[in-house]
């Protein structure tokens, strides 16, 4: 019974540190409250089943933490890659147009927009790739390590000592 009490009071924590998250977190300020409840949703949903499924489901939940990519990782990835792939494009195809003949310099103007987004996800904290991102449930670092104390409060809880 103390240790559902005690789980009970770990939920109610949860509620609290979601509150907290948002505090400061401007890629999750910036965000569709829709989008940020279905993340929420689903982050509740992945630490009841690790906290009812007991300790070794929480430390498998753990690890798998450990290795998820938050939203910011991604988009570094994603300007890296279509940067790289538009750059590339962009210089052959301008490389490639004959001497006398207007340069063909769209590509090139895809990674000026790649790069203006860029700097303005560092400025602001957010930029249209991010919603995307988001969208299809990348979290923010603050979300995982929400998670994270909370499944190692849950932990302490279950094994004390």
């Amino acid at each position: 019974m103390r240790v559902g009490a005690a789980l009970a009071d770990t939920f109610l924590m949860q509620a609290q540190a979601i509150e907290k998250i948002s505090n400061g977190d401007r890629v999750r300020e910036h965000t569709a409250p829709t989008v940020n409840q279905r993340i929420d949703r689903m982050t509740q949903a992945e630490l009841d089943a690790a906290v009812a499924a007991g300790s070794e489901a929480i430390a498998r939940r753990l690890m798998r933490l450990d290795y998820e990519w938050d939203v910011d990782r991604a988009l570094m990835v994603n300007f890296a890659l279509a940067g790289a792939a538009s750059l590339a494009t962009g210089l052959l195809r301008y490389k490639r147009t004959p001497l006398f003949s207007p340069r063909r310099k769209g590509f090139l103007y895809f990674f000026g927009a790649q790069l203006g987004f860029l700097l303005w996800h560092g400025a602001v904290g957010w930029c249209p790739p991010a919603s995307l991102f988001r969208r299809l449930g990348f979290r923010t670092q603050r979300e995982i390590e929400a998670e994270r104390s909370q499944l190692r409060d849950a932990l302490s809880l279950i094994n004390p000592g």
